[in-house]
């Protein structure tokens, strides 16, 4: 266990409070506040997703959140870009020419080979092929004469017009999700039916997602949490539990 997690735990313990109720509180998970606590680190997700945890927790218990940040960078030495570490293949990739190590002098021969055959096939051809006989010539046609034709008239005297009105497009607009600079809420974000975003979002962090046709969120502290459609905002009710706004894009006039 480290100073981090001893920092939490005697925070947690001295407000008289149990894992259990952080959660309802911040909606960050018992077993991950657990994990933090105790410093297994190599149990929780995604770094980023970690320094949101510290940070919502923090400030539930009223500790500045930048120290503890520091804390766990010292611990895990997880700055904000990580080396992705990809596996070595066991063996180097031939040079092309090693690949295609194909004789020319064989490549030359199946070329004229095939060059040789094709003319002999063309040449059979032309000779067995009987000549096609001439179709006779068409009598000349007559064109009839063209009549005059006028349109049809509405009743008021003005000749009627095809609607050629095109159909309406349906415009993409431009999400954003946040939340309060001294508050934290968990978020889902589904964009035209694929799950865009899920974390918390803490400290005055905002997500920004294009979205073609529709968009669904779903909060877990309304009081906090700002959605605005093209710098306009959403409402978002608060019912109760974690309620979800969805936003459709409109038709283009």
């Amino acid at each position: 266990m480290g100073q981090l997690g001893d920092t939490l735990r005697d925070r947690r313990v001295a407000l008289g409070m149990s894992l259990d109720e952080v959660e309802g509180a911040t909606k960050i998970r018992a077993r991950l506040l657990a994990a933090l606590e105790e410093g297994a680190y190599d149990t929780l997700p995604n770094p980023g997703y970690v320094r949101g945890y510290i940070s919502s927790y923090a400030r539930f218990l009223e500790l500045d959140p930048m120290p503890l940040l520091a804390m766990y960078k010292a611990e895990t030495g997880a700055g904000r870009y990580h080396e992705l570490n990809l596996p070595q293949t066991s063996e180097a990739v031939k040079p092309s020419h090693e690949q295609h190590a194909v004789p020319w002098r064989a490549a030359v021969a199946v070329v004229l080979a095939i060059a040789v055959f094709s003319l002999a096939v063309w040449g059979i051809t032309r000779l067995v092929k009987s000549p096609e006989p001439t179709p006779p010539e068409p009598a000349p046609l007559t064109s009839p004469t063209p009549t005059a034709t006028t349109p049809e008239s509405s009743p008021g005297g003005s000749v009627a017009k095809p609607s050629d009105q095109p159909a309406s497009e349906v415009v993409p607009f431009t999400l954003v999700v946040g939340v309060a600079a001294d508050s934290a809420s968990w978020v889902r974000v589904t964009v035209d039916g694929k799950n865009a975003y899920e974390g918390t979002l803490a400290g005055g962090q905002t997500e920004r997602f294009e979205v073609a046709k529709k968009a669904t969120v779903r909060v877990g502290n309304p009081s906090v949490v700002t959605i605005t459609k093209d710098g306009v905002p959403v409402h978002i009710p608060e019912s109760g539990g974690s309620p979800s706004v969805t936003i459709s894009a409109q038709s283009a006039k």
